[in-house]
């Protein structure tokens, strides 16, 4: 062999050793940073160079965060007048309020609206947010007047500001409404996504925790708060109408 031909095959083997070299470093750098706890999404958003701080309040919240935990709950059949038969549907509560609401059939028009108007993707993050989630049917059939369906696009204002007002900033669960309850005197005032209070209660008659509006009207509740990965979900009887 010339010592042209070996001098060449030297240089190539000091580059490619180089650049090997190089790609174990940067592994060995990306698993320290698995290892010191910083979550998948975090890292995803850091090495598109944002800031950390940025990434930590806006990246997907990491469904499955409680490994191993199966915990979940129920969604019974929803049986309006004109429905069709529902199974009832477990839901995980190491799963994210978004996986749930996509994987739920009695639930579909209320994920649907939620996409519409740009929140879904808000509850995909990690939040935490507590939801006032609507069935099928009184999406479909509001207890109060709207110009067609309210997927209409006439009615693309008022369904934004009818949904904002079941998303509330802040995690809920049941026990921390009661107690909040009590200490101010017999209901709470939620802030809700558009800055606008959601008030919850607790029904005389029944006991159950329910919520209203400005002008009084009721909304009871049917499933009484869900743990999430991100948040609580409940589920209303009906759609609450949101009154300026």
């Amino acid at each position: 062999m010339s010592k042209s031909i070996t001098k060449n095959l030297v240089v190539m083997f000091n580059k490619n050793k180089t650049i090997m070299g190089g790609l174990f470093g940067m592994a060995g750098l990306l698993a320290l940073a698995g290892c010191g706890g910083v979550p998948e999404h975090e890292r995803e958003c850091q090495w598109q160079g944002t800031p950390s701080w940025y990434c930590r309040h806006t990246a997907k919240a990491d469904s499955y965060f409680v490994r191993g935990n199966t915990q979940s709950y129920f969604i019974p059949a929803y049986t309006g007048p004109k429905d069709f038969p529902v199974p009832d549907m477990p839901v995980y509560a190491d799963e994210t309020l978004d996986q749930t609401l996509r994987a739920s059939v009695v639930l579909g028009d209320y994920k649907e609206a939620l996409s519409k108007t740009g929140l879904l993707a808000l509850v995909e993050r990690q939040g935490p947010y507590t939801l006032f989630a609507v069935p099928n049917y009184p999406m479909e059939h509001p207890n109060f007047t709207v110009d067609g369906s309210l997927m209409d696009a006439q009615n693309e204002t008022l369904l934004k500001q009818l949904m904002a007002y079941t998303v509330v900033l802040g995690d809920y669960p049941p026990a921390k409404l009661r107690s909040l309850i009590a200490k101010n005197g017999g209901s709470v005032g939620l802030t809700t996504f558009y800055n606008e209070k959601l008030i919850v209660t607790i029904d005389p008659q029944t006991g159950e925790l329910v919520t209203k509006n400005k002008i009084g009207q009721v909304n009871k509740i049917w499933i009484n708060g869900i743990p999430q990965a991100n948040g609580t979900l409940y589920v209303s009887q009906g759609l609450l109408n949101f009154v300026k």
